[in-house]
């Protein structure tokens, strides 16, 4: 089964950007998605920390190294926006990375990492309506999966440079598999990269 990684919300990339590891995300040679609504939530204020860094970061790789998921909810929040400037973003980034789950599931065997830090995102409901060919894993599993891999060196420095900005939430190791799925240990026991 060939899988993606869809960044569902902005704190994995604020907290590796925070972290100086944005890079990250490509050890497991995963195609990364990005989808365009996370991306405006990270960029839109660029002094937040971790943002400029960000912004530079996805510039520098799209679209060899990563694709922005262009998305309806995107286009949407930016006519909203422009009839009203107060729109604001929230759930929008994870109701864009639905929409690319979706698209993305489309074709024949095809499978999907999420990529999430927001404890609230594991409530939203497309977490519950998900195929068994997909994984959700927080910031910190998926390091820790990096790590366990052999494809870095150790994941908890990783964090602990994130934690002054970020919190102790970053810390919090959540992995699930789908309702129908059997137990995971790990994300990357389920996830091999594209060839």
């Amino acid at each position: 089964m060939n899988f993606s990684l869809i960044v569902t919300d902005s704190g994995p990339l604020i907290t590796l950007a925070i972290a100086e590891s944005l890079d990250a995300l490509f050890l497991p040679n995963l195609p990364v998605i990005v989808p365009d609504m996370v991306r405006h939530e990270v960029i839109q204020d660029l002094s937040k920390p971790g943002a400029s860094l960000v912004a530079e970061w996805i510039r520098n790789n799209d679209p060899h190294r990563l694709t922005v998921g262009p998305t309806e909810i995107y286009e949407e929040f930016m006519l909203l926006r422009s009839m009203n400037p107060a729109t604001k973003t929230k759930n929008r980034g994870e109701q864009a990375a639905a929409e690319v789950l979706a698209r993305e599931l489309e074709g024949k065997d095809f499978g999907a990492v999420l990529l999430f830090e927001d404890s609230a995102v594991r409530k939203t409901n497309f977490l519950t309506r998900l195929p068994d060919c997909v994984v959700i894993t927080s910031t910190s599993e998926f390091l820790f999966g990096l790590e366990g891999r052999g494809l870095l060196q150790n994941a908890q420095t990783i964090l602990d440079r994130a934690v002054d900005v970020r919190g102790n939430e970053i810390l919090v190791r959540y992995l699930a598999g789908t309702e129908n799925s059997e137990p995971v240990q790990d994300w990357s026991a389920r996830v091999r990269p594209r060839p």
